[in-house]
């Protein structure tokens, strides 16, 4: 409203020439040059000059004494703030070309008064706009925090009228029309009073032309109401003496509250119209140092009063409504970032929901004090049990007792800091009692003070790898041990071939060698399929050429899956060669009984030897006897019986006869 803008956005640039555009200068014949308003603007402020000044020449009822209130010093003080520095000299140009018009109409006052009354205000507002500059922060577009409306009342509104009061007082002094004790206080009541109206106003109006709101209709409504209720008051306190003064700033308190500055502004200014007309119904009277003040006066100050208590109150308001929406804005980030984080979250926790639930290995999270917290489904499963039977109770109860040193010295280390993680195989006890081998990684979570808050188990059961170790490693023993007794074998058939038939030793050495062969490659050849129990027993035993003879078969048709025939014929391996170095087949006249039945769910099977030389008990257990007893009751799930009897071994095996039709699942090597 009489700035150009674009010469004020021409202001904010570099315009040095060694940066300008070649081509720059023809453009810039088509704008204004910068800090220079345009001819509207220039025309519009003058105008509003005129306008602010024809309102204090209605206000002045009292001959010869100075306007008590001149908003035209507000107008231009608005001007200088809200525009570049550079465009300054043309508003005081504008506001001396005011003044000296208002003169004209409305003063009569020699030329060289006039301008000398030109010179004291351009003086004060030049001052204040000089000094305000920097509080400020000029050129601005709004009054919007407490600290300007401080800075406007301390330096525009009460510093700088001292300047112009001072000056015009002298003049007025000097010329003889009122001594300076008396035009001094009224001068200066005067400007302060109108600056303070018309400069936030003035700014204002300023921002509403440019912004051009549209308030609702319950606004407008609230506003009429406001100004009805302003203008009611005053006409009641001037008819009253204002005996009730103190009432006329609250519409204005309720205006800034609800419209801030514009609201303030705009009820000023109602208040001071009021006011203004109401004053025209007073008695003209002179004016004295000593004399009473006016309820003129009394009203004028009172406007000051309300008009600065308006302000505040709107630079208040504004302020926390701002705090109010940057803490809105605020909370409507943290919010944003919180549902972006709580999204996040639950994703997270769904993938180790899903990762924990469907890994295929045993997880588990063990609390500090040993107990289990959280149990997956594989892990459930491997050890034949339900979740919900698992969690809460101690690792040590599904941990196997010869495994419990393992697990407290691992536990050791990581309740002393020296490890963070480990991993070891152990074992965990199924529900039926079986034993299930486990590869268990653990990692320690751990609190500040490093303690230890939780633990991360991953498991794998690796039951059928030990199991196929074991059996490798058995096998291995078995090859190296069957070798050294079919040389030993060997030996007894030579031995034996050469001490009864030595004039046929090459032929009958052979085809018994011959025969072990057979038995050798029946024992390969049928490793993973099912072999007659009668076959297995003849094929141990055919390389003595005793069978019919010296050795007895007997017992039902019996069929056994590949891991009870492994077990059957190492067992029978082991009672043959023993029996051919030590036993009953060592001599001519040994005999041996082999027998089986199956009475019920109960498989049983004996050998037993007679004629032999005397027996008597080892002094020490070898391979070939942990394959005798140990691995054959193990392998077999049943129990046997070993007899040193003087006259004869007796080996008798008994188990359920599952043993039988379960195949290679049946033994757990442990």
């Amino acid at each position: 409203m009489g700035v150009d803008q674009s010469a004020r956005a021409a202001a904010s640039v570099d315009t040095s020439p060694d940066l300008a555009p070649v081509n720059a200068a023809p453009a810039a014949t088509a704008v204004a040059r910068p800090g220079r308003p345009t001819a509207l603007g220039l025309a519009a402020v003058y105008l509003l000059y005129l306008l602010a000044a024809g309102f204090g020449r209605w206000m002045m009822v009292i001959p010869d004494i100075p306007i008590t209130v001149w908003p035209p010093n507000g107008v231009i003080l608005a001007m200088l703030l809200t525009s570049p520095r550079q465009s300054w000299p043309w508003w005081i140009a504008v506001a001396a070309l005011g003044e000296l018009t208002g003169n004209a109409l409305w003063f009569g006052n020699p030329l060289l008064w006039a301008l000398g009354y030109v010179g004291a205000n351009a003086a004060a507002v030049l001052a204040a706009a000089l000094l305000l500059a920097p509080h400020l922060g000029a050129p601005i577009r709004r009054i919007d925090t407490l600290r300007q409306v401080l800075a406007l009342l301390a330096i525009g509104v009460l510093g700088a009228p001292v300047i112009s009061a001072t000056l015009g007082s002298a003049i007025d002094t000097l010329v003889g029309k009122n001594p300076f004790a008396t035009t001094w206080p009224v001068w200066w009541l005067g400007d302060a009073t109108g600056i303070l109206i018309a400069t936030p106003l003035v700014i204002s109006a300023h921002n509403i032309w440019r912004e051009r709101p549209r308030p609702g209709s319950a606004q407008l409504l609230e506003g009429a109401v406001i100004g009805l209720l302003l203008f009611g008051l005053t006409s009641w306190e001037m008819s009253t003496g204002a005996a009730h003064a103190f009432l006329l700033p609250l519409p204005v308190l309720w205006a800034a509250l609800r419209f801030e500055f514009r609201g303030a502004t705009l009820a000023v200014l109602a208040l001071a119209v009021a006011i203004a007309a109401h004053a025209q119904t007073f008695e003209i009277a002179a004016v004295s140092p000593s004399g009473p003040v006016l309820p003129r006066t009394r009203m004028q100050v009172l406007l000051l009063v309300a008009a600065a208590t308006g302000v505040i109150v709107a630079a208040i308001t504004r302020q926390q409504r701002r705090a109010v929406a940057e803490l809105a804005e605020v909370n409507a980030a943290l919010e944003v970032r919180m549902a972006e984080r709580t999204r996040a979250i639950e994703a997270a926790e769904e993938r180790f929901r899903a990762t924990f639930q469907n890994a295929g290995v045993g997880i588990s999270i063990v609390g500090g004090n040993g107990v289990l917290l959280r149990v997956n489904e594989s892990l459930a499963r491997m050890l034949g049990r339900e979740v919900s039977e698992m969690e809460g109770e101690a690792l040590d109860d599904f941990t196997h007792p010869d495994d419990l040193t393992l697990n407290h010295e691992a536990w050791s280390r990581l309740a002393s800091g020296a490890a963070d993680e480990y991993d070891l195989e152990k074992r965990y006890l199924h529900r039926d009692g079986a034993v299930v081998w486990g590869h268990t990684t653990v990692s320690c979570v751990r609190h500040s003070d490093g303690r230890i808050a939780y633990l991360i188990k991953i498991i794998q059961d690796i039951t059928a790898r030990r199991r196929s170790d074991e059996a490798r490693q058995m096998l291995m023993r078995e090859v190296n041990h069957r070798s050294k007794n079919l040389l030993s074998i060997v030996q007894v058939i030579a031995r034996q071939t050469a001490a009864h038939s030595p004039e046929g030793f090459v032929k009958i050495f052979g085809e018994r060698l011959q025969a072990l062969a057979a038995n050798q490659d029946l024992l390969v050849n049928n490793e993973w399929q099912r072999i007659n129990l009668s076959d297995l027993v003849t094929s141990q035993l055919r390389h003595f050429g005793t069978i019919g003879s010296r050795v007895m078969i007997s017992g039902p048709p019996v069929v056994l899956p590949p891991a009870a025939a492994q077990t059957l014929s190492m067992a029978l391996h082991e009672l043959a060669t023993n029996a051919a170095k030590y036993g009953s087949l060592s001599n001519e006249a040994g005999r041996v009984d082999i027998g089986w039945e199956i009475d019920g769910s109960t498989f049983r099977m004996s050998w037993r030897e007679t004629g032999g030389p005397e027996v008597c008990p080892p002094r020490s257990k070898g391979f070939g006897s942990t394959v005798l007893d140990t691995m054959t009751a193990s392998a077999m799930s049943g129990e046997v019986r070993i007899d040193y009897a003087p006259q004869g071994l007796e080996w008798e095996l008994r188990c359920p006869r599952s043993a039988l039709e379960q195949g290679a699942e049946t033994g757990r090597f442990e």
